[in-house]
C-alpha cells in the first residue's frame, strides 16, 4: 500500500486501534525495505474523538459532505459577487446543514459505540462550520481525515467572508460598499481604518500561523526521527537479547560436552589401569610357564 491507502486505512479505524495498526504498519514498510514510508507513516496523528466521528460520517455519508462542500463553493461564489441577498440565503442555508449534518455525525458515532458529549456535538458543528469557510478543513472533512475539531475564528483565506448565522445577520454589506452614491463620510473613513488595521493583525497572525506550521512540521520530523531511532533500538535490543539466550544455549551444551567428557575420561582411565593389569599378570603367567621345569 502507498502513503495515501495506509491513511485512508488508519483514519477509517476506532482510536483504540489506531495506534496498534499505525506500529504494524511502520514495522511492515521497514521490512519491505522503505524507511522513507515508515517515517511518513509514524508522523500520522491519531484523531481525536470528536474527528474520529467526522471521519466516519464522511466515510458513510459521501452525499452529505458534498452538501456542506457544494454550500462552501456558493457561499465563496456569492462573497466574490458581493451579493449580500444571495449571502443571507447562504446563511441560512448552513444553519441547516450544519444541524442536519452534525446530528448525522452524532447517529453515525452511536451505530459505532460512542456516544458523544455535549460539548463534543458543539466541536462537530463548529468543525463542520470550519470545513464551510476553510479550504484546507474542507479537503480533510471530503477526504475523512481529520485529526483535531476545527474552528473558523473569522481570520481565513484572503476571499472568504463567513457570514454570520441568519439570527446574527447584520446590515447589506453592499450598503456600506456602495454608499448610495453619496461620498464618503467620517463613518466610512474609520471603517476604512478600522478595515486596514483589522488586515494588519490578519497579516501577523497568519505570519504567525505559518511560523507555527513549520515548527509543527520539524517537530513532526523530529519526533518521526526520534520514533525510528526507538524502534531501530528495539529491534537491535531483541536480536541481542535473541543472540545472548543462543549464546547461553550453547554453553549450556559445551558444558554438557565437558562432563560427559570428564566421565569418559576417567572410564577410559579406568580401563587403561584394568588392561595394564592384566598385561602385568599376563607377563608373570608367561615368566612362571618358562621357569617351570619339566615334567618328564
Amino acid at each position: 500500500m502507498d502513503i495515501d491507502e495506509i491513511t485512508d486505512d488508519l483514519y477509517g479505524l476506532d482510536p483504540g486501534d489506531f495506534i496498534g495498526r499505525r506500529k504494524d504498519l511502520v514495522a511492515e514498510a521497514k521490512a519491505n525495505g522503505d524507511p522513507e514510508l515508515a517515517r511518513e507513516i509514524a508522523v500520522l496523528r491519531r484523531p481525536t474523538q470528536v474527528a474520529w466521528a467526522i471521519n466516519q460520517w464522511a466515510r458513510q455519508d459521501p452525499d452529505g459532505v458534498a452538501a456542506v462542500l457544494d454550500l462552501a463553493d456558493q457561499m465563496l461564489a456569492a462573497q466574490r459577487r458581493s451579493s449580500a441577498d444571495r449571502l443571507r440565503e447562504l446563511s441560512t442555508l448552513r444553519q441547516q446543514i450544519v444541524t442536519d449534518s452534525t446530528t448525522a455525525v452524532v447517529d453515525v458515532a452511536r451505530t459505532r459505540g460512542t456516544t458523544l458529549s455535549a460539548n463534543a456535538i458543539r466541536e462537530v458543528g463548529q468543525s463542520l462550520r470550519a470545513a464551510v469557510a476553510d479550504a484546507e478543513v474542507a479537503d480533510a472533512l471530503r477526504r475523512g481525515r481529520l485529526v483535531t475539531s476545527a474552528e473558523y475564528s473569522g481570520f481565513g483565506p484572503a476571499g472568504v467572508f463567513v457570514v454570520p448565522d441568519a439570527a446574527e445577520t447584520g446590515p447589506d454589506p453592499t450598503d456600506v460598499a456602495t454608499g448610495e452614491g453619496t461620498a464618503p463620510t467620517d463613518d466610512d473613513r474609520s471603517r476604512a481604518t478600522r478595515v486596514a488595521a483589522a488586515a494588519a493583525v490578519l497579516a501577523t497572525v497568519a505570519a504567525a500561523e505559518q511560523e507555527a506550521r513549520s515548527k509543527l512540521a520539524e517537530r513532526d520530523r523530529e519526533r518521526a526521527a526520534a520514533v525510528q531511532r526507538v524502534d531501530e533500538l528495539v529491534e537491535q535490543a531483541d536480536r541481542l537479547r535473541a543472540e545472548l539466550a543462543t549464546c547461553d544455549a550453547e554453553l549450556r551444551f559445551a558444558r554438557r560436552q565437558v562432563d560427559v567428557a570428564d566421565d569418559e575420561q576417567r572410564t577410559a582411565a579406568q580401563g587403561l589401569d584394568d588392561a595394564l593389569d592384566r598385561v602385568r599378570q599376563a607377563r608373570r603367567a608367561v615368566a612362571e610357564a618358562e621357569g617351570a621345569p619339566d615334567g618328564g
